[in-house]
């Protein structure tokens, strides 16, 4: 690939990772924080399991707690931060 054209796939790259850090960032701790403090309930370890099924159709059981780990978010923020500095030296290399 040419220079050009990689450092537009790296941009790319990037701004996906930094959004993927922020949505998990906000799914895992800000919004339980919030949820703890306006309805004075903890939530930080809330989980729900549900079934649903009749006498005609299969049963189904859904369960539901964290959407995605820390490490989740550690990586993306990594690979955002290794985004940010190589378009970084890559346009103090090209001036």
């Amino acid at each position: 690939m040419k220079n050009g054209k990689s450092i537009k796939v790296v941009a790319i790259f990037t701004v996906v990772c930094a959004l993927v850090t922020l949505a998990s960032m906000f799914s895992n701790t800000l919004l339980k924080l919030y949820l703890t403090y306006k309805f004075k309930r903890d939530f930080r370890n809330a989980s729900t399991i549900g079934i649903i099924g009749g006498a005609d159709g299969p049963t189904a059981v859904f369960v539901s707690g964290d959407i995605s780990s820390p490490w989740l978010t550690a990586v993306f923020a990594l690979l955002t931060i290794l985004g940010i500095v190589y378009l970084s030296v890559a346009k103090y290399k090209k001036t």
